[in-house]
């Protein structure tokens, strides 16, 4: 809070300037005047008296500075008055400025493109709530053969659902490939098989309409069917009254009872779901890995707790079922950290080839900065002459390079959404679906940070570089005139 005044203080003083000065004048005169008083009453003349006033102040124009400095303008206007300067030094060289914005630009704007992808494919690949907590959940035989090979047996599904303490819920799905529509007007759909609680633990809810009961799991009543944003759209036409209605999937009649949110697709590219209903015989069965699971860990619970927990349940399943669970082991995954082995080589790739570009401007905006110091030596030894400290000079020429890495941000900005836009509708649809958040690939408020962030970085960078560079100007110790010849 102390620091909170102290600013709002200075920044008053900053916009209210002449106020200030004007009450600091009178203040300080009326200061004046009241030992002027006191030195004529102990029998000083006016002229006497006014002088050792002032001698006492040390001169008004001088105090007035020290209260300058109290009040903290002047670092304030030093500040301002560098960026005009740096402004007015930049407009005299159109072509530098106008080549190292553009430069920088470049670089910023390469790697602004790359993290908006990061964000969402990585960062953001699911719009759920608390998406560290869900877990991909499946059984192995001591060798992982990879996503497509993650399953988990029916029976063994319904034991740890039962009996387990870590998850707040765990559902089970699978893929299903369906012929939406009747005879002659039937177009493929991949849909999923979904227990009744899979949105539960996913923690959405529909954008119109319902979830499935328990009692839709049991067959014969599972002819119910929940549709995507983007179907009800293409296929449906947006239609309002398309809940309660019949369509047609793989021959059989199913009633549409929700539509979801826009930004809800998973397992992708999933468009319609349709409820899990197993027969006695499936869902007793332990020899077939054929369904795959989700949890929800309950909050408190870690990773290795969980997994600690699944070792011991595994190890109970391998005793009571030798001849089907002996060589299993049930283990988990972050739904997060399941992307990773998909695009995290990729993508850690491209983001360091564009950290490359931009180290590359910098390189060579910082020769074509040095260059252009060596025209400024006068300048920089006459400042110096004149008592500029090597701080002073430092941050007039941060103020320069903060100047045109800003403008380079902003550029980068202006750019990188035509980039974001192009990189986007540069894929075919029908591959994006595939890959989870990549609907989500824009310039949001992280990625503005990155960029805002960025072109801070690089004038910080260049700036000091430039401080570094100045310090090989001499200092001179003092000014001397050189004593005129003898006559």
């Amino acid at each position: 809070m102390r620091w909170l005044r102290s600013t709002s203080n200075r920044l008053h003083n900053l916009f209210r300037k002449n106020s200030v000065e004007r009450q600091a004048d009178q203040e300080l005169r009326f200061h004046l005047e009241r030992e002027v008083a006191q030195h004529i009453s102990r029998g000083m003349s006016p002229e006497e008296a006014r002088r050792g006033a002032l001698l006492e102040f040390g001169g008004l124009e001088q105090f007035k500075e020290e209260c300058r400095e109290a009040r903290g303008v002047n670092r304030i206007e030093t500040l301002l008055a560098d960026l005009r300067y740096g402004f007015r030094t930049l407009r005299k060289s159109p072509g530098f400025a106008a080549v190292s914005v553009l430069t920088l630009a470049l670089g910023i704007g390469a790697n602004t493109a790359i993290f908006s992808m990061v964000n969402a494919l990585l960062l953001h690949p699911y719009n759920f709530r608390n998406l560290d907590s869900l877990v991909r959940v499946w059984e192995d035989r001591g060798i992982d053969q990879g996503y497509d090979a993650r399953y988990i047996a029916p029976a063994d599904a319904d034991d740890l659902r039962s009996t387990n303490s870590i998850f707040e819920g765990l559902t089970t799905y699978r893929f299903q490939s369906f012929s939406l529509g009747a005879e002659g007007d039937a177009q493929p759909i991949l849909g999923c098989r979904v227990s009744a609680n899979f949105f539960d633990v996913l923690a959405v809810i529909p954008a119109a309409g319902r979830l499935f009961s328990a009692a839709e799991e049991q067959p014969g009543a599972d002819q119910v069917a929940i549709v995507s944003y983007g179907l009800w759209q293409r296929r449906f036409g947006g239609d309002p009254q398309l809940l309660g209605k019949t369509i047609s999937l793989n021959g059989r009649a199913y009633t549409i009872v929700g539509i979801m949110p826009r930004t809800f697709d998973y397992p992708v590219p999933v468009e319609l779901w349709v409820p899990l209903s197993l027969a006695p015989a499936e869902k007793a069965d332990r020899t077939q890995l054929s369904l795959s699971a989700l949890a929800r860990l309950k909050s408190g619970v870690s990773i290795s707790q969980a997994g600690a927990v699944l070792a011991n349940f595994s190890h109970r399943l391998q005793q009571q079922y030798p001849k089907t669970n002996a060589s299993r082991s049930t283990t988990l995954l972050q739904l997060r950290k399941e992307l990773y082995m998909f695009t995290l080589p990729l993508f850690l790739l491209l983001q360091a080839a564009a950290g490359f570009v931009l180290l590359l401007a910098c390189a060579n905006l910082a020769n074509l900065v040095f260059a252009r110091m060596i025209g400024r030596q006068r300048e920089i030894a006459l400042r110096t002459a004149l008592g500029a400290s090597r701080g002073r000079l430092g941050q007039l020429f941060l103020s320069e390079t903060l100047l045109y890495s800003s403008a380079a941000g902003m550029v980068a900005i202006a750019a990188s959404f035509a980039s974001v836009r192009a990189l986007r509708t540069s894929i075919p649809v029908g591959w994006t679906k595939w890959v989870p958040g990549w609907d989500g690939i824009r310039l949001d408020g992280s990625v503005l940070v990155f960029t805002v962030l960025a072109a801070l970085g690089v004038g910080l960078f260049l700036g000091f570089a430039t401080m570094l560079h100045t310090t090989r100007v001499e200092r001179p110790t003092r000014l001397s005139r050189k004593p005129a010849p003898a006559v």
